[in-house]
Order: C-alpha cells, then sequence, then structure tokens
C-alpha cells in the first residue's frame, strides 16, 4: 500500500509540474522514470550553495517579510542566533555570499531592502573554508531576486523610558538588480543628544560639601552626543555577451562620527591652617572653567573590487579591499589648583570663598589639552579557485586554493607623550587548500547503505612580515545518517599571532582612571600603563567540534541543532586582566600599592596566559509554519505581488517562527603560568569586570498575518559570581541571573488604508527594547551595589522606545 499510494502520489505530482512548468523555468523539476516507479528531484535554486553540510537556517521570501526588517543590517541583527557563531575565539559574525558566491564585506548588502532577497541560507562554519574564509564563522549565502528596482526611505526617532536624550536616524537608498547587473547607492545619518548622570540621578564622584557649588554629576556623561553620517555605493555588471566575460564588481564607503562627552569639572580639597576643610567643585564658564570635554572626530574611506569568472571547469573569484581610518581626539586635562591650595593654607584666601572668587584669584592654573590622533590603512586582497578535477564513485572531488595578501599600518600620535609615535606594520602573505571528498552518496549508489558520508580537509599558512610564519590545518566528517537527519566532526588546529597594538603599541600613562579594586573592596583613581608587550609569542589553537542537524518532519519548517564545542589554547595572548587577587599574586610587579595599601597604579600592557581550556554545549529549535488566510481556506490563492506590501487582496495569511537556543559551559578555565594558579571563569575567578554564567539562553519569535507583525526576542544570562579571597577588607561579588526581552510591532500602512495613495508601500513600526527595563544586579557579601556596578553605569539606556516609518517608492 505504501508503495502504491507512493506512485500515485507521484503521478499527481508531475502531472502538477507538466500544468505549472512555464511558471517555474527558474527551479526547473525533473521526473525521470526507473524500475516502474517515478523518481521527483528539484535542483537547488540558482545561486545556492551546494555543499554536503545541511544549512543552518533557510529563509524564504514570505519568511523574510515576517520580520518586518527595513533593511538587510536589520535582519542579520534579528536572526543573530541563527547566524552567530558559538564558537569561543571571538569570531561570532557571519561572512557573507551573494548568489554563492564570496563578495567584498557585508557593506555591499546592509543597506539592501529585504524584498530584494529571494531566499536566504545559513550555513555551518565548516562551509567557510569552501570560500576562504576562516572555519570559526557561520556563512549566510544572500540569494537575490533576478529583477527588482525599489527606493527606499526611512526615518526613525527613539528615546529611552527614563528620558534625558534622543536618538534620530535617516536612511535612504536605491536599488537596482537586473540579473548580474546590479547598483545601490545608500546613505545612513544618525544623531544622539547626551545623558548626564545628574539625570539618571547617580554620580561617580564625590559631590561638593558646600551650597552652591556646581553639581559634578551634571557635568559627566552616561551617553556621549554622537553623530554619525555612512554613504555607500556598490555596482556590479556581467561582463561580455550573456556574462561569459565573468562579473566584476566596484564599491566605496565613505563614514564620518563625531562625539563629545563631559568627563566632569575640576575639583579641589581645600584646608586652610585651622583644619577647616572643604572639597570644592570649580565651575564658572564665563572664566573658561566649564566641563572638561573630551571630542572625537573620525573620517573612514573603503574602497573594493571583486571578480568572478568560470576559468574552463574552474570558478576564479578575486576580492581586493582598501580602508583608511583617521581618529582625532581632544580631551582636557584637570586645571593646576596647586597654588590655590596653598594661598588657602597660608589664609590668602578662605577655603569657603564662593566659585568666582576662587577663579578670579588667578590661582587656579589653565587646563592643558591633549590631542591624540590615530591613522590606520589596510589593503587585502584574496583569490581563489574552485574545481572538479575528479570525479570519485560517491561524486566529485571539490577543490578550493586560495592564495593572498594583506597589509596593515597603524600610526598613532599623542601630545601627553610627546617624544613617543607609534607606526606599525604588517604584511600578511597567505596561501592555502581545502579539499571535499565525497566518500558515500545515496545519490550516486557507492556505500549508499551507510548514507551519504564526506570528508573535508584544510591547510594553510601566513607569512607575516613581523612575526613570522605560521600554520594552521583542518580535518572534518559530514554523515547525512537519513536525508533530514546530519552529524559531523572537525578539528582544527590554527597558530596565531599576537595583534599589532598588542606587540607594538607606545606605552602611555592614564592618570585618575576609575578601577574596582577586589582587595580592598572600594572603587579606586588609579594610574594605567598601557601599551605594547614585544615579549608576546605565538598562540596555538587546538580546537574541537561535534554537531547534529536535524530537519524535523514536522510544520512547514524545523529544524533542532545540538553542538558541542572543545577548545584548547596554548601561550594565549591577553589584555591585562582585571585585578583579583589571584592576579596580582602571579603579576606582582605590575601593581603598586601605597604603605596602607591602596592602589597606586597598575601596569596594564598584554601578557601571556600558560593555557586555556574551554568545553560548552549549545542546542535549540527553529520552528516556522504558515498561517492560513481566508484565500487559503477557500482553496484558491491570491495574485503576491512582493513579499511585505500589497493590498489585502493580493495576499493573505501569514507566517509565525520561533527559535530558543540554550548555551551550557561545562568548562571554562585559564592556567595563567606554568606553576598556576588555575583559574576557574564559571567557580568564582574572573579575567574581566563580569563574571561568566554557566548558562545563557536566546529566543525570538514572531507572527505576520495580512501585512501586521509582531516580533519578540529576549535573552537569559544565569546566576555567577566573583569570589573575594577572604582576606581583611575583600569581599565577593554576586552577578544576579536577569532577562531582557524587546517587541516590535508592525504594520503595512497599505494594506490597512488602501485608499490612501501616500501610504502605498509604507510601513510603520514601534519598537520597545528592554521592555522591563531590566538590569543585571550585582552586590557585594553584604548585599552593597558598587558605585561602577550601579545599573545606571553599566546601562543608561534601559528600556527604549523607537518609532520608524519606512517607505517604498
Amino acid at each position: 500500500m505504501k508503495t502504491a499510494s507512493f506512485l500515485l502520489s507521484g503521478v499527481a505530482t508531475a502531472l502538477a509540474i507538466a500544468v505549472a512548468a512555464p511558471a517555474i523555468a527558474q527551479d526547473e523539476l525533473v521526473v525521470e522514470p526507473e524500475d516502474n516507479e517515478i523518481v521527483v528531484s528539484a535542483s537547488r535554486i540558482r545561486g545556492s550553495v551546494d555543499v554536503p553540510q545541511a544549512p543552518v537556517a533557510v529563509l524564504d521570501e514570505e519568511e523574510i517579510a515576517s520580520y518586518g526588517a527595513s533593511s538587510l543590517s536589520d535582519l542579520i541583527e534579528q536572526i543573530a542566533p541563527q547566524t552567530g557563531s558559538a564558537r569561543g575565539r571571538g569570531g561570532g559574525s557571519p561572512a557573507f555570499l551573494v548568489n554563492g558566491r564570496r563578495i567584498n564585506g557585508f557593506r555591499e548588502m546592509r543597506n539592501y531592502p529585504p524584498e530584494a532577497i529571494r531566499q536566504i541560507e545559513v550555513l555551518p562554519e565548516e562551509v567557510a573554508l569552501r570560500f576562504g574564509f576562516q572555519p570559526d564563522q557561520r556563512v549566510v549565502n544572500f540569494i537575490l531576486q533576478d529583477n527588482f528596482s525599489s527606493i527606499t526611505g526611512d526615518i526613525e526617532y527613539g528615546l529611552p523610558s527614563g528620558g534625558g536624550y534622543a536618538t534620530n536616524e535617516i536612511e535612504g537608498s536605491v536599488l537596482r538588480i537586473n540579473g548580474a547587473n546590479r547598483l545601490n547607492l545608500a546613505f545612513e545619518a544618525e544623531d544622539s543628544s547626551m545623558l548626564t548622570e545628574a539625570e539618571r540621578g547617580v554620580s561617580s564622584i564625590e559631590s561638593s560639601q558646600l551650597v552652591g557649588d556646581a553639581d559634578p554629576s551634571a557635568y559627566r556623561s552616561l551617553v556621549a552626543d554622537t553623530r554619525d553620517l555612512q554613504l555607500n555605493a556598490n555596482w556590479s555588471r556581467a561582463l561580455g555577451e550573456e556574462g561569459l566575460g565573468g562579473d566584476l564588481s566596484l564599491s566605496a564607503t565613505a563614514t564620518r562620527s563625531d562625539s563629545l562627552s563631559w568627563r566632569g569639572l575640576d575639583a579641589v580639597t581645600l584646608t586652610d591652617g585651622e583644619g577647616n576643610s572643604a572639597y570644592r567643585t570649580l565651575y564658572d564658564p564665563q572664566s573658561g572653567f566649564g566641563p572638561r570635554i573630551r571630542e572625537s572626530k573620525s573620517e573612514g574611506f573603503e574602497l573594493g573590487a571583486g571578480y568572478s569568472r568560470q576559468v574552463g571547469d574552474w570558478q576564479l573569484n578575486a576580492t581586493a579591499n582598501w580602508a583608511h581610518d583617521e581618529t582625532r581626539t581632544l580631551t582636557d586635562a584637570s586645571a593646576d589648583t596647586s597654588a590655590l591650595r596653598e594661598a588657602v593654607q597660608n589664609g590668602t584666601i578662605a577655603y569657603d570663598a564662593d566659585t568666582q572668587t576662587l577663579l578670579g584669584s588667578g590661582l587656579v592654573g589653565s587646563r592643558d589639552t591633549y590631542r591624540a590622533t590615530s591613522n590606520t590603512e589596510t589593503a587585502t586582497s584574496l583569490v581563489t579557485m574552485t574545481g572538479r578535477p575528479a570525479q570519485l564513485p560517491a561524486g566529485e572531488l571539490a577543490l578550493v586554493l586560495k592564495t593572498g595578501y594583506n597589509w596593515n599600518n597603524i600610526q598613532s600620535a599623542d601630545t601627553r607623550n610627546s617624544d613617543i609615535t607609534t607606526d606599525l606594520t604588517r604584511g600578511d602573505l597567505n596561501g592555502g587548500f581545502s579539499l571535499g571528498v565525497p566518500i558515500a552518496s545515496r545519490r550516486t549508489g557507492a556505500w549508499d547503505a551507510i548514507g551519504d558520508l564526506s570528508l573535508d580537509l584544510s591547510g594553510g599558512v601566513n607569512h607575516l612580515s613581523d612575526f613570522g610564519t605560521l600554520f594552521d590545518g583542518s580535518a572534518g566528517l559530514t554523515w547525512g545518517v537519513t536525508r533530514n537527519l546530519d552529524l559531523s566532526a572537525s578539528y582544527l588546529y590554527r597558530e596565531a599571532a599576537p595583534t599589532l597594538s598588542q606587540l607594538g603599541a607606545p606605552q602611555i600613562v592614564t592618570t585618575g582612571a576609575t578601577v574596582y579594586d577586589f582587595t580592598t573592596g572600594q572603587t579606586v583613581i588609579v594610574d594605567l600603563l598601557s601599551g605594547g608587550n614585544p615579549n608576546l609569542v605565538a598562540e596555538t589553537q587546538k580546537d574541537w567540534k561535534f554537531s547534529l542537524n536535524w530537519d524535523l518532519p514536522v510544520l512547514d519548517r524545523s529544524r533542532f541543532i545540538a553542538e558541542y564545542y572543545d577548545e584548547n589554547s596554548s601561550n594565549v595572548s591577553s589584555s591585562f586582566p582585571v585585578l583579583t587577587q589571584a592576579i596580582e599574586a602571579v603579576f606582582p610587579d605590575r601593581v603598586v600599592r601605597d604603605g596602607e595599601g591602596n592602589l597606586v597604579s597598575i601596569d596594564q600592557t598584554p601578557v601571556t596566559f600558560a593555557s586555556e581550556q574551554s568545553r560548552r554545549i549549545r542546542y535549540g529549535i527553529d520552528v516556522s509554519d504558515r498561517i492560513a488566510g481566508k484565500e487559503d481556506e477557500a482553496g484558491g490563492r491570491g495574485e503576491r505581488r512582493g513579499p511585505g506590501f500589497g493590498p489585502p487582496g493580493d495576499r493573505s495569511g501569514g507566517r509565525w517562527n520561533f527559535a530558543l537556543y540554550h548555551t551550557i559551559r561545562l568548562q571554562d578555565e585559564v592556567l595563567i603560568g606554568e606553576d598556576g594558579p588555575l583559574l576557574d571563569l564559571l567557580d568564582g575567578d574572573a579575567l574581566t569586570s563580569s563574571a561568566k554564567p554557566r548558562h545563557e539562553l536566546e529566543m525570538q519569535g514572531g507572527l505576520f498575518y495580512n501585512g501586521v507583525g509582531l516580533r519578540l526576542s529576549g535573552n537569559y544570562y544565569g546566576a555567577s559570581e566573583i569570589k573575594g579571597s577572604g582576606t581583611s577588607g575583600s569581599t565577593s561579588l554576586d552577578y544576579h541571573p536577569y532577562a531582557t526581552f524587546d517587541a516590535r510591532i508592525f504594520v503595512d500602512l497599505e494594506r490597512q488604508f488602501q485608499d490612501v495613495a501616500f501610504l502605498k508601500g509604507s510601513r510603520v513600526s514601534l519598537r520597545v527594547d528592554n521592555i522591563f527595563n531590566a538590569q543585571q544586579r550585582v552586590t557585594d557579601e553584604f548585599g552593597v551595589v558598587p558605585i561602577s556596578y550601579q545599573p545606571d553605569f553599566v546601562d543608561p539606556k534601559g528600556r527604549f522606545f523607537e518609532i520608524d516609518f519606512r517607505k517604498r517608492f
């Protein structure tokens, strides 16, 4: 009966295909009779990636529309749980392809409207090797519409529920797609006003002890006043007749960012000869003593080019990129008050005189303004040749050869250290290969009893002009147990060099920095020494990954993923960790305390840890299905005018989706030196000012029906702690568990107001970040929140509302 049912189903499908064939020519379906059976197979969508590894997620047009995203950058942010890598090497962000080919970077796509995308494929990290990327990134492949034209404008305005500042943003883009020919012009302008400590009712420093003196918290910024501008242009064209000359793409980006923050007022403790004393804040804008400021301006320019074509049986892909960034920062130093203190001690001026008298005495020196500059130049290039040079019983051998050259230069100077300048250069000549070997295949019948089995191998070498030669390699197995269940295992070996700045940045002393002293349990002001450490050595990384990818046979789309990571490193270059008692015991020469044990200064230049080891599990489910509309219920379906827009008669129904991922850290340990100590970061030890939770949850889901959508996302962080040493004054810090939730509701106005011409192609959205204004609570063993861990310092934004109006022309 099952065989007969299958045959009848196949005949019905074949007849349906024959009727619908003209409408689906791009995704041609092939029907081949064999042994009295009808086998129906569908070719891949043009532009999809042909690899043994199953995708982590696949989003079609309907599901893309259900997110209500204004641009691809917005969409990628919303699907971060699917696109982010769980590897612990700091990768995280995915690599990007367009129609199955590598591009210069996401900036080429970030301003595209989501309606221009036919399908999105999210692929596991193992796929990155086949396109010349590092194997610690997931791969996102955008499959474009064949023909698309759009002009899009977007206006946003936002403010926190606590008030104090606001943000606004304007975006615009023009996009034309005609097969391989594309043109995109876009701009973004964003502005955010300043938020001060006083507007949140907190203060990081002592207030004046005399009535009438200015409140310093009104002149210290929690959020800087910022302005950002970006212009972006991308052009792609097929060369020669029918694109036989290949595809050429050019891109250019210009950015400008300005930032202004207040660093408080000049202050001084004045004591007269009789022992009367007061802490005074000095504020008189007419005398030139307003808030001390830090002003930063940065400009960037980026040019990119890409070329791809078929060379015989090989696919050539070449990319080149040049980027220039320069930053100038002006910082006001504190005024010299030594003469004023001496005058008060001698009785020349009263310790409690009004501010105008103190500043008008001429005893307060003028401020110095320090100027810091930084210029970076980066040039990168990569050429890959992809081919299938041999036919094996289970399929074709897949070979990728790559070579490239990267060049970086950093130049910086600071007037606080006028005799020190930085000029660091690194050249990186690299090459490598990846090899995909099919071992068993259901399609070809080779060893098909065990399913689909393939082996992936890679190797690479980097020669750094300032450091030497480094090697990397990997091996992985992908086993398609069934058509819906994949298992994989991979091993990575990599030698990594310290960054240019870690090795060669000049050593600079920063005075007046605020840190938390775990030894005394106090927030103190100290001097910090920063810069490079030329004695750093190469890091060796050895990582294992095991994963399960199960396409569940329920709903329209449902997938269960489980991943296990085991990562080991030796000779780890790291910035100097938070100064706990254990760290101070290992690096006593880097810490200076006075005779009473008070912290005076810290040498925070980079260090080398003996080893790191971490193990974790990440698993989750991602499900989606259609919501039937009236026309679906009646057995028909209306004409579609495109995702996300169009009157109700054009498209009925909608979609819902839900994704939930849970990360469990099983081990996270750092061996500081060969003789110890061994820090357990999951059991009270720490390298930063934040503790690591053992459990984390990521959630996102939503409903979209007849032009109205609701999105909800959330993150949960489990409890953690940093233990004190038990000595006098030392205290533990408890990081309480907390969860944050964000929501967005959006309405396609064209569907709701069909008679209003202006609203054609328009959408309005309301977004609420951190709905419940949840902020992590950090307390010491007495239940007190240290100043530097007060929620308004850690997260001054809190609950944030944003309204957005978007229109496509």
